[in-house]
């Protein structure tokens, strides 16, 4: 259990420092479709270098084909990258304007009641996980953490209106989650919905960027900054580790240590390397809220182990 809530926190590490990647470079190219690209098609060239020498992958590919075709296993769930690509969208259009910390803790609030309603539904590798007062005070608790640190931006109404699209985003990527959680089982590795999710989240970006491209032209100069282009690493290390823990732990548990992991990262990003002015009281005092919120959610849990 708690090796799983480890794997998540570290994920949601990744997670903060994408967004943190792809805040930067979409500020420096001012193409936030472009960015979203470059991020994910960075991450699916490395896992298409993976494919081509792992033997388990290209095994877990046929696995997983074999069980579309018979419909033991729905198709939509192929379509998860689409989720993630809509998400590293949104990192590169809204982070420059409202720091990596109001971001995340925004799109925790998405991602936690998203889980909280499928796991209840049971839709997930993990079976079905009833609503419990303790995992309802999670929620809540995850819900004030998200208030706590709009404090200091109720007045920017623009800054308000953009943080929409983290909070929708987050609940996609909830499903994101059980989607590829649920193909992990059936593949017998998490790599595998990782290298699914990467191709179809570049598809679909590339068609974005194009016809952005096509109204807007490309960028007429790009930063040689070598960590400006690792957006997508991040991606592949967030999207197999936590396809691998809400096996054991449900989404609800998973997503709060994901995001508690990446609000701890986002804060500290904020704090020591600003990207705009940040109110550091709310900011931090809505983290305490949302660790919180995982510890609620999370002690006293039994898991079962599953079977692939």
């Amino acid at each position: 259990m708690w090796l799983s809530v480890s794997v998540a926190l570290l994920a949601g590490g990744f997670m903060a420092t994408q967004s943190r990647i792809n805040g930067d470079l979409s500020e420096r190219i001012d193409d936030a479709p472009l960015t979203a690209l470059i991020s994910f098609g960075s991450g699916t060239i490395v896992l298409l270098i993976y494919l081509a020498l792992s033997r388990r992958t290209q095994s877990g590919f046929r696995l997983l084909m074999a069980s579309l075709r018979e419909r033991r296993t729905a198709w939509v769930f192929t379509l998860a990258g689409a989720s993630g690509a809509a998400f590293v969208f949104s990192q590169s259009l809204v982070v420059g304007t409202t720091g990596v910390a109001l971001f995340s803790i925004t799109f925790v609030c998405g991602l936690t009641l998203g889980s909280y309603v499928l796991d209840a539904v049971g839709i997930g590798p993990a079976g079905r996980r009833p609503y419990t007062a303790q995992r309802t005070v999670g929620v809540l608790l995850a819900i004030a953490a998200v208030s706590i640190s709009m404090l200091g931006r109720l007045a920017q109404a623009d800054t308000l209106v953009l943080l929409i699209l983290p909070f929708v985003f987050g609940v996609l990527v909830a499903w994101q989650q059980i989607a590829n959680g649920t193909m992990a089982v059936v593949a017998r590795t998490p790599l595998t919905p990782t290298v699914l999710n990467f191709l179809v989240g570049t598809g679909v970006l590339a068609i974005v960027a194009g016809i952005y491209t096509l109204s807007e032209g490309l960028p007429e100069t790009y930063p040689t900054d070598g960590w400006l282009y690792l957006g997508g690493l991040c991606g592949v290390f967030f999207v197999a580790m936590t396809a691998w823990a809400v096996r054991h732990t449900g989404a609800l548990v998973t997503s709060l240590a994901t995001t508690t992991g990446q609000i701890l990262t986002a804060v500290l990003a904020d704090i020591f390397l600003p990207q705009t002015a940040i109110d550091a009281y709310s900011i931090l005092a809505g983290a305490g809220v949302m660790v919180l919120a995982l510890t609620v959610a999370t002690v006293g849990w039994k898991t079962r182990p599953l079977r692939p």
